[in-house]
């Protein structure tokens, strides 16, 4: 009997343990000051692989500041950013994520992000097709809760896909930028070609592989002679440098299948 109400007598402060727990519970709420307000600088892009690395569009929106309300807490705690594409206005329950760096408010978008955002919800490449965008705001790993309005664009993604060796072609001199900076072609499957789409300057320019002259002798750049009228001309190993007669955007595409290249 003595054992019997010793486990009784326990069991009745366990549960008086609980409520007291119960009632003295420190409730925490997180709320947003406001939802935050989404822009984009265009509201339709053409993306291509040769344009990995520029700006595909900017995205700004207005900040958002947390409040933590309970007994204890009586801070503002750090809020971070991301953005989410999907493809449907309300479809963002695996959306595509842009990662956004710290706690700003603006998102200079490259193509290669963008293009990835499209092949995660597996938009087929070279079609128009309309995607939806949002910010999304939070505290710690919960950023679902809080959203801006949906914005819509039109995007146009493209196939990656990878360059036949791990060689490094660009473009050197002073119509890229100077005769000590490369600047990087990118290889396009479609065409089998390395190419680049940028503002040139009037002025020169050779090829050349893996930011080298010429290895153990061997010359590794290229140049060439007139072009055509159709602006394609004949690639010379170590050959004359090549003139951009004004300063403007251009695409070049060099074919080393057929020793060629294009400026147009």
């Amino acid at each position: 009997m003595k054992n019997w109400l010793t486990q009784a007598a326990a069991g009745l402060f366990a549960v008086a343990a609980l409520a007291s727990c119960s009632k003295d519970e420190n409730k925490v709420t997180v709320a947003p000051s406001a939802t935050s307000t989404l822009t984009a600088s265009a509201n339709s892009v053409v993306l291509t692989q040769a344009n990995a690395n520029q700006t595909a569009i900017t995205f700004n929106w207005t900040p958002v500041t947390f409040a933590l309300s309970g007994t204890e807490y009586n801070k503002a705690p750090v809020v971070t950013y991301e953005l989410q594409v999907a493809k449907s206005a309300d479809g963002f329950g695996y959306p595509g994520i842009i990662s956004v760096t710290g706690t700003g408010t603006s998102k200079a978008v490259t193509v290669q992000d963008l293009n990835t955002a499209l092949t995660f919800l597996n938009v087929t490449p070279g079609v128009a097709t309309p995607v939806y965008v949002r910010v999304a705001a939070g505290v710690g790993s919960d950023r679902h809760s809080f959203v801006s309005n949906v914005v819509p664009i039109t995007a146009t993604g493209y196939k990656v896909c990878l360059p036949p060796n791990t060689d490094v072609w660009s473009i050197i001199g002073p119509a890229g930028v100077d005769w000590n900076t490369d600047v990087p072609l990118v290889y396009n499957c479609d065409t089998r070609t390395y190419d680049l789409t940028r503002t040139l300057n009037a002025g020169e320019f050779k090829f050349r592989k893996n930011s080298q002259w010429n290895v153990n002798g061997v010359a590794t750049n290229y140049g060439a002679n007139a072009r055509n009228a159709s602006g394609t001309g004949t690639l010379v190993l170590d050959g004359p440098n090549i003139s951009v007669p004004t300063t403007g955007t251009y695409t070049i595409k060099f074919d080393l299948n057929t020793l060629t290249y294009s400026l147009k």
